[in-house]
């Protein structure tokens, strides 16, 4: 347990001396989110644009209301005629416009994290070597970042397609069958289960960052191989690993918990400039705590 906080308190010094690239990370973040919002935003601003009563009263629209204009189509088959055929256009459009975001941001989610992971996993293993005097943090290299990103680009898009099917075919039916057993069984079985699912979501996140740790520490892109070289490491290291991932995993579920229950009710929504720069606020933030948590595994990894 010692190692693994020590390799924590590492990784919080080597986060919050790398800046630069949480900025990077950020306005990646940043860039990447700014067209998701928009597709919706642009079909509802189409909707609501064309009927001044409409825009009006678009905050006290009732759902109902809304239900039945999208539902038009088939009223209108049956009773041969749709009432408001121009509006009823306009939200189906909004509506696949926002079943498209919802699609598009695992995929994006999925690219940009392959892609970073290389270059932000490189930076801090080269700051890490034990050449480098303790206490010195080796400066950030453009070429360096962008040649990781690269490097590893493909090897980790493969990991993150190899996750996304484990998902679907371990973790939805774990959950599933853990759902049936409460219903059947009792609510006292939540209890046992949840905190079960939840240490093997947690087991499942180490081995995949621990992945991608010995991929780029050992330089290899033979995800196979490192997916067993992490395996090992962590059946062998469990103490270590706990004491890595305990207070990284607290430390982000504060984060979340200021933000969402201290911060978030007191913002002026009608302040959008205010709220904006509170919310990236919070995005940096969590950004810094997951690097913190990626350089403390590549200091433990190499100790």
């Amino acid at each position: 347990m010692g190692r693994g906080w020590n390799a924590f308190r590492s990784g919080l010094s080597q986060a919050s001396r790398y800046r630069g690239m949480l900025l990077i990370l950020l306005l990646v973040n940043l860039a990447s989110a700014l067209p998701l919002v928009a597709l919706p935003a642009l079909g509802l601003g189409d909707v609501f644009g064309q009927r001044p009563a409409i825009r009006q009263a678009a905050d006290g629209v009732d759902p109902w209301l809304v239900v039945e204009t999208l539902m038009a189509p088939l009223s209108g088959t049956v009773l041969g005629k749709d009432p408001w055929p121009h509006l009823t256009r306009r939200l189906q459009q909004a509506s696949l416009l926002g079943l498209l975001t919802l699609l598009i941001v695992p995929v994006m989610a999925w690219l940009l994290a392959s892609f970073l992971n290389g270059g932000v996993l490189l930076t801090v293993a080269e700051a890490a070597r034990s050449d480098t005097p303790e206490g010195i943090t080796r400066p950030f290299r453009w070429r360096r970042f962008l040649w990781g990103c690269w490097h590893w680009f493909g090897a980790f898009l493969l990991l993150g397609a190899a996750r996304g099917v484990a998902f679907l075919l371990v973790f939805v039916p774990l959950t599933g069958l853990a759902l049936v057993a409460v219903a059947l069984v009792g609510g006292w079985l939540a209890w046992v289960l949840a905190p079960l699912l939840v240490l093997l979501a947690v087991l499942w996140l180490a081995w995949i960052e621990f992945t991608r740790i010995v991929a780029v520490v050992e330089g290899t892109r033979n995800v196979a191989r490192a997916f067993g070289r992490a395996a090992r490491y962590l059946f062998r290291h469990v103490p270590a690993v706990a004491g890595l991932y305990a207070p990284a995993l607290v430390l982000l579920g504060l984060l979340h918990a200021l933000y969402h229950w201290g911060i978030r009710p007191c913002l002026p929504l009608n302040w959008w400039l205010l709220v904006l720069v509170v919310q990236q606020a919070f995005i940096l933030a969590r950004l810094w705590a997951r690097l913190a948590r990626l350089a403390g595994g590549v200091a433990l990894y190499r100790g």
